[in-house]
């Protein structure tokens, strides 16, 4: 059943329906976490229901933002929100493999690549009953090599990649960033309260850059009762309570 949740209260909302996975907090930190420079073309990798192309053309100041999304469902919901939002002029979504993304996006053209990829490898526990929840959750359509691969290839000189996954995927992801000449530059770990071990992180990469990398303080995301969000948490909703 489709619903519309408030991106932002009162000024930015989103199509979801219940069939797929709704947006969650990794989606709208990673938005957070990215730094659009004005006039940038960016490519969200696995848009699913356009999240972070919403909040990213909302905003910051691109000059255009393309989401590439496999579940032919999601493309259209998502352009149903973008319509809603009058943001047709910044945002288009685009129906395809990401593991294919060359024949879609000519390559060394896009100044950001963006991912929210799935999390667990087939292979990585249950995968659930639901063909579309499990393309969200598992690698089935398209893996971690394929999102840094492809993202490589599209991204110009010195464009940047940013991802949000789990850290027991950390090392992963650097080996792989590094062997497709994306250097990690910039990490930020998520953590539930201020003594928790994080178990979700932030990284942006630069294609051809220099090695050294800036790890940032930890995102906190509940005050330390575990009632309500923090402060920096409710900035980043804007004051809503979603996520």
């Amino acid at each position: 059943m489709e619903e519309i949740t408030e991106l932002i209260p009162g000024k930015l909302d989103l199509i979801q329906d219940s069939r797929f996975f709704k947006f969650g907090n990794d989606s709208v930190f990673l938005a957070d976490f990215t730094v659009v420079k004005q006039g940038e073309t960016v490519v969200d990798f696995g848009s699913g229901s356009g999240v972070i192309p919403l909040l990213l053309a909302f905003k910051q100041n691109p000059g255009k933002v393309i989401g590439l999304e496999y579940q032919a469902e999601l493309v259209e919901m998502s352009r149903r929100s973008i319509i809603i939002n009058q943001l047709e002029e910044q945002i288009e979504i685009i129906h395809g493999d990401l593991s294919r993304a060359g024949e879609y996006i000519k390559a060394n053209t896009i100044d950001l690549l963006v991912s929210n990829p799935p999390y667990m490898p087939v292979d990585g526990g249950r995968i659930s009953k639901g063909r579309e929840k499990a393309i969200a959750r598992h690698e089935i359509y398209c893996t971690l090599e394929d999102v840094i691969r492809e993202g490589a290839k599209l991204l110009r000189f010195a464009g940047r990649m940013t991802m949000v996954h789990r850290v027991m995927r950390l090392a992963e992801i650097i080996s792989l960033m590094k062997e497709y000449q994306i250097e990690p530059k910039r990490m930020r770990m998520i953590q539930s309260g201020v003594d928790s071990s994080p178990r979700v992180f932030l990284i942006e990469g630069r294609k051809g850059g220099k090695q050294g990398m800036r790890v940032e303080p930890p995102l906190i995301v509940y005050s330390r009762d575990g009632r309500e969000y923090s402060p920096e948490v409710k900035g980043i909703y804007g004051g809503g309570a979603y996520g």
